[in-house]
C-alpha cells in the first residue's frame, strides 16, 4: 500500500494515519509485541510524505486502557506515549506543543504551510475505556480539552488553518456524550480556523457533519466536517487508502479519491493491485442542486449537508452511498429505518444526536469484525472490539460507583 501510495500520489505533501496497528487478537497483546508492532509500522511509513499520526485504542496493552492524568494509577500507558514520541519525532517539528509524553497528543506547524495539525487522543472519551468511569467522571480527562482550546486560539491569532486528526470519530455511538458535546462546542466556536477533521476507527467509509443547531440541520448551520477514512484491514471490504486533493490556500478539500485493492480478483495472490475506486466530487456533486462539479471548489460542509438530502430523496444516491461504505464487499440492503439511521448519524457529530442506540444485555452472536451492525436502529455489535469482555464489563459498571469503589480498594491493597 505504501509503495502504490508513493506511485499514485508522488506529489503529495503529508500523510494522516487514523491509528490501529495491533491486530485485533486482544486477548493476546503484550507490552513488547505492541512496541515492535508499533515501531514496525512507523519504520515502514518512513517513505511517505511526512506522516501525522494518532493514538488507536488497540495500541494499548491491555486494549482500550487508557487512564487520565489524574488518577495517576498502574498499569500507565506511559510506555505506549513513549515509544509514538520516538516514532512520530522524524516528522514533527521539534517546536511543536508536544503532549505525546503525557496524554498522547501534538500540534504542530506543517513545514512551508500555513496549516497545523492537532492530533488528539479521542480514548479518553472511549465508552470502552474503562479508567474513565469515575465517582465523579472527569469533564476533561488529562485536561486535553482545554489544551486544544489554547492550540485553537492560537492558531486563530496567528491566522493559521488546522486540521484536527484521531481515532474514535467524536460523533460515534461509543464516544461518551459528554466529551463528545464538549469537543463539538469547541469546533463551533472555531469552524472558521479548523478546515477538516480526519478519523478511523470504524474501518468503514463514512462522514460526520457538525452543526451549530442540531433541531434546525441544514446547510446554512453545517459548520465543519469530519472525514473518517476507510481500513486497510480486509474484514470490513477491501482494503483502502484516500488521496485528498486541498486548497493551497484554505486547506479546504477539493476532492477525496479512494483507491482500493480488490482482494476478490483471482490473482490476488500475486500481490494487490490498486485501482481507483470512486472520486467523491464526481460521485455526490452531480446530485446536488446546484450540482458541484467545478473542480477549484470545495466539498463544504453545506455541501455534505446538501449530499445526505439528496439521500433523503433518492434511494439510489443513498445506497450507492451504503455500498462504499465497506467498498462493495457486503451487498446488505438498507432501507426504511436502517436509512434514517444511517443519515441520523452523518448529521451528528455530536454524539447525544445520533440516532444509534446500544441494545442492553449481553449478545452472542457472531460478530461481523469491522462494521456496525445494527437491527432497527439498535446497535448489536462493536465496531473494533474482538472480545465480549467488554459487554459483561459495561454490564457491571452499570451499578453506581462498582468501578470506583473497586480501583480505591486496589489503591489501598498497593498502600499495605
Amino acid at each position: 500500500m505504501y509503495a502504490a501510495i508513493q506511485q499514485i500520489a508522488p506529489q503529495a505533501t503529508l500523510s494522516i494515519f487514523t491509528g490501529d496497528i495491533v491486530d485485533h487478537a486482544v486477548w493476546l497483546v503484550t507490552e513488547d509485541q505492541n512496541m515492535i508492532d508499533i515501531n514496525d509500522a512507523y519504520t515502514r511509513m518512513s517513505g511517505l510524505p511526512r506522516v501525522y499520526g494518532v493514538v488507536g485504542n488497540h495500541e494499548a496493552a491491555p486494549v482500550n486502557s487508557f487512564p487520565p492524568l489524574g488518577l495517576n494509577v498502574t498499569p500507565s500507558e506511559q510506555w505506549l506515549y513513549d515509544e509514538l514520541a520516538t516514532d512520530w519525532s522524524k516528522w514533527i517539528q521539534a517546536s511543536a506543543d508536544y503532549k505525546v509524553h503525557q496524554f498522547g497528543a501534538y500540534s504542530s506547524k506543517v513545514p512551508d504551510s500555513n496549516l497545523r495539525i492537532i492530533s488528539i487522543n479521542t480514548n479518553l472519551y472511549y465508552i470502552n475505556n474503562y479508567w474513565l468511569y469515575e465517582n465523579t467522571m472527569e469533564a476533561d480527562p488529562s485536561g486535553q480539552l482545554a489544551w486544544v482550546i489554547k492550540e485553537l486560539q492560537a492558531a486563530e491569532t496567528a491566522g493559521e488553518k488546522v486540521y484536527i486528526i484521531g481515532h474514535m470519530p467524536m460523533g460515534q455511538h461509543d464516544a461518551f456524550h459528554d466529551g463528545s458535546h464538549y469537543f463539538n462546542l469547541i469546533v463551533e466556536r472555531y469552524s472558521s480556523t479548523i478546515s477538516a477533521l480526519f478519523f478511523g476507527h470504524t474501518h468503514v467509509d463514512q462522514f460526520e457533519i457538525a452543526y451549530s443547531d442540531y433541531t434546525a440541520q441544514s446547510f446554512s448551520n453545517a459548520l465543519a466536517v469530519s472525514y473518517i477514512c476507510p481500513s486497510m484491514t480486509p474484514t470490513s471490504g477491501p482494503p483502502a487508502f484516500r488521496i485528498f486533493t486541498v486548497d493551497p490556500i484554505t486547506y479546504g478539500i477539493l476532492d477525496i479519491d479512494t483507491y482500493i485493492a480488490n482482494i476478490s480478483d483471482a490473482n490476488y495472490q500475486n500481490g494487490p493491485q490498486w485501482i481507483h475506486y470512486y472520486s467523491a466530487k464526481e460521485a455526490y456533486g452531480p446530485v446536488v442542486s446546484p450540482p458541484l462539479t467545478d473542480p477549484a471548489s470545495e466539498l463544504t460542509p453545506a455541501f455534505w449537508h446538501n449530499v445526505t438530502v439528496a439521500m433523503e430523496n433518492n434511494d439510489d444516491v443513498f445506497n450507492a452511498y451504503f455500498s462504499r461504505q465497506n467498498r462493495g464487499f457486503h451487498d446488505t440492503p438498507c432501507t426504511a429505518d436502517c436509512k434514517t439511521q444511517e443519515i441520523c448519524g452523518i448529521r451528528a457529530a455530536d454524539a447525544q444526536f445520533n440516532c444509534l442506540q446500544p441494545t442492553p444485555g449481553i449478545h452472542f452472536e457472531k460478530r461481523d469484525e469491522g462494521l456496525q451492525r445494527t437491527i432497527g436502529g439498535k446497535i448489536r455489535e462493536s465496531i473494533c472490539e474482538g472480545t465480549r469482555i467488554k459487554h459483561i464489563i459495561a454490564a457491571i459498571v452499570g451499578g453506581h460507583g462498582v468501578l470506583e469503589e473497586g480501583l480505591q480498594r486496589a489503591r489501598r491493597k498497593v498502600r499495605i
